[in-house]
């Protein structure tokens, strides 16, 4: 019986830690995804940058 207290005491902990991790969380972060690209600053909302795609490929890699 003690072991299903603390199995439902952990449990309980692991959603409230859960839940202060979601309010904290930013409602515009999506899945820590980049908005933007990182060798441009190009707006993507997480795609491949057209830019830099470009270029990549235009030096053959």
């Amino acid at each position: 019986m003690v072991l299903a207290y603390i199995g439902i005491a952990i449990g309980v902990l692991i959603v409230v830690i859960l839940i202060a991790k979601i309010a904290r969380t930013n409602p515009r972060e999506v899945a820590g995804i980049d908005r933007y690209c990182k060798k441009c600053g190009l707006e993507t909302k997480g795609l491949n940058c057209p830019k830099c795609e470009k270029k990549s490929k235009s030096f053959g890699v």
